[in-house]
């Protein structure tokens, strides 16, 4: 997670499950950024959640080392950018989109060995319109105000 970024948090339900999100602000309103036609989605499972399908206490600090281990990965250069980190049934999903996904797909590969303590999952598909993004953009918006 980039300190530069500023994260909009929300609460909901996917699947019948309570679910949090994560989401970068900066890119809001904004529609998808040029040349950043894939997304990344890196989905680790964790180890011991609780009821609700949330991290438990004890593996937050395992959870945040393997994020800030991920983010550093991806984001040299700003290859890729963390928009969306979405927590839900004992899955946290983090959201890339990149410029470069074969480069993005080496730099995973590379850091490997610094992702640990979680299975995880990793999808890199084309989404030139940002539509993970979007779709929780929407989601998320205000209600619109009557004319």
């Amino acid at each position: 997670m980039t300190n530069q970024d500023q994260w909009l948090l929300a609460r909901g339900e996917r699947d019948g499950f309570p679910m949090i999100v994560r989401m970068a602000a900066a890119y809001r309103g904004m529609g998808p950024l040029p040349g950043y036609d894939h997304h990344i989605i890196v989905g680790a499972k964790l180890r011991a959640p609780t009821s609700a399908g949330f991290p438990s206490t004890e593996e937050g600090d395992d959870l945040q080392r393997f994020e800030e281990n991920l983010s550093t990965a991806l984001e040299i250069d700003n290859e890729s950018q963390c928009v969306l980190v979405i927590t839900n049934h004992g899955i946290r999903d983090f959201i890339f989109y990149t410029r470069d996904p074969n480069g993005a797909k080496g730099k995973l590969d590379a850091a490997l060995p610094g992702l640990k303590g979680f299975e995880f999952s990793i999808a890199i598909e084309p989404d030139e319109q940002w539509g993970i993004y979007q779709a929780f953009d929407n989601l998320l918006a205000p209600p619109s105000k009557p004319n």
